[in-house]
């Protein structure tokens, strides 16, 4: 098989999965299937085409030959038919069953007052953050001002800085929440995102945007989207894909007219054979499954053992192994996989864990649970904190699709800290029912067809007592 034929095939199971999806679940925003089906057509089918347009890998990627990378595009074609059986599977044993029941009980209900105290100390703490110890501080020094506060020392040098600094845009988010996107609520979100977009990882602006249109929706009680907004998302996403040359001029310090022509020079390179990641992602996956091919490795699992020593700071245990222990284990001369920082797809890093079978079994269990608790808290308002933490996680696909499954662990509970927070304390405190009013839930089916009589049998029966009408 070659690249030609591999595109074939990959288009056919493109849009015949989406068409089983569309026809067994809804067109929402919130579903999990269509989320992975676009991000399969970016990475997988989108790449194919330009392979075929003879758009060639990066050297530094390590690219042998084809068969590599039609390889890699069979195990993902793989994964995206494990999806859509997870989505058949779901739907079939919902087929016959009542509506879940999303009654709220006490601990599934945010709390808001608690959500305001969080929200305004993430805003505290991150904004201060992201002004004195990233990008914003970056690109000041680089334009001669120094706007750090104070020395941290080795602290500086961990991941802890980047991550209060994500507490300023969750804060927002949770203002939104609770209140609702009014004027100055919305300018502050904007503020914040205008603030975080300078990163040069824009996987933050990313998630706080996909967030906040979906806390939108929730409030507006919407789950489908029209036309017009998958056209605004689309020029959303070109728009982004030259921000990052523009952003790392901003840090730079760079003038206009060189981040202009870096921007057009990384246009170029990304439509040709140039130096730029974001378009190879499948070339990526396909060197991590040649180099587990060529050196017998396979995983079982064991590269989730990082999650046991993850919270240790870095300035505390100096040679703490690195989340990317895969990588150290596959790369070498030829194959520089820590170095450039390649990532494997989650159908790759299936592969390397547990060869083909892998490539089926681990995205139709992760597709089973997403898909069923998309079913559990679709008709749950933004009160609830199931909705809560599953919009957590689904925002999270993007890293799951890209790093593989560590990402499910890694990204939620450390990206959103002070979200999941939010749902604990909650957890914790008492419901003020009177604060929650303005967060009603979307629907709230009956539990049996005895409840649902129960309102007009109410009804009737005062009726009969105010107008003195005997019963019998």
């Amino acid at each position: 098989m070659d690249i030609g034929i591999a595109l074939i095939v990959d288009i056919c199971l493109l849009i015949g999965s989406l068409w089983i999806i569309l026809l067994v679940s809804e067109r929402s925003i919130f579903n999990p299937s269509l989320w992975w089906v676009a991000l399969h057509a970016y990475c997988v089918t989108f790449r194919l085409i330009t392979l075929n347009f003879g758009v060639s890998s990066m050297p530094i990627i390590g690219i042998q030959s084809d068969m590599e990378l039609v390889k890699a595009a069979v195990a993902s074609d793989i994964s995206l038919l494990a999806v859509v059986s997870a989505n058949l599977f779901v739907a079939y044993k919902n087929t016959h069953k009542i509506a879940y029941n999303s009654s709220l009980t006490h601990w599934s209900q945010l709390n808001p007052r608690a959500g305001d105290l969080i929200s305004i100390f993430c805003l505290t703490i991150g904004t201060y953050a992201l002004i004195a110890y990233n990008s914003l501080s970056m690109a000041a020094q680089a334009r001669g001002a120094n706007i750090a506060a104070m020395d941290i020392g080795s602290f500086d040098k961990s991941s802890y800085p980047g991550m209060i600094g994500g507490f300023a845009i969750q804060g927002a988010l949770i203002q939104c929440a609770i209140h609702g996107f009014t004027r100055w609520r919305f300018v502050l979100l904007m503020l914040m995102l205008a603030i975080i977009s300078i990163n040069p990882a824009r996987t933050g602006f990313v998630s706080a945007a996909i967030l906040a249109f979906m806390i939108y929706q929730t409030r507006r009680k919407q789950h489908s989207h029209p036309f017009k907004w998958a056209l605004g998302v689309v020029l959303l996403a070109l728009l982004w894909f030259v921000y990052k040359p523009i952003s790392h001029g901003i840090i730079a310090g760079d003038n206009v007219e060189t981040i202009w022509a870096q921007t057009q020079n990384y246009i170029q390179d990304s439509m040709g054979s140039g130096a730029t990641l974001d378009t190879q992602f499948l070339d990526m996956q396909a060197t991590y499954m040649a180099a587990a091919d060529e050196s017998g490795v396979r995983l079982y699992g064991a590269n989730l053992l990082v999650l046991l020593y993850l919270p240790v700071p870095r300035f505390l245990w100096p040679d703490k192994p690195t989340t990317n222990e895969s990588g150290l284990k596959l790369t070498s001369h030829a194959r520089p996989i820590t170095e450039v920082g390649m990532t494997p797809n989650m159908s790759g890093e299936a592969y390397v864990e547990f060869g083909w079978i892998g490539c089926a079994i681990i995205p139709f269990l992760f597709m089973y649970g997403m898909q069923t608790a998309y079913l559990r808290v679709n008709s749950l308002g933004i009160t609830s904190a199931a909705r809560w933490i599953y919009m957590i996680f689904l925002v999270s696909l993007i890293q799951v699709f890209r790093d593989g499954l560590i990402a499910l662990f890694l990204y939620p509970f450390v990206a959103h800290l002070a979200m999941f927070g939010w749902v604990a304390i909650s957890k914790l405190l008492p419901v003020n029912r009177a604060r929650v009013r303005h967060l009603t839930p979307l629907y709230m089916p009956p539990k049996s067809k005895v409840d649902a009589l129960k309102p007009n049998f109410n009804r009737a029966w005062t009726y009969i007592r105010s107008n003195g009408i005997d019963p019998k």
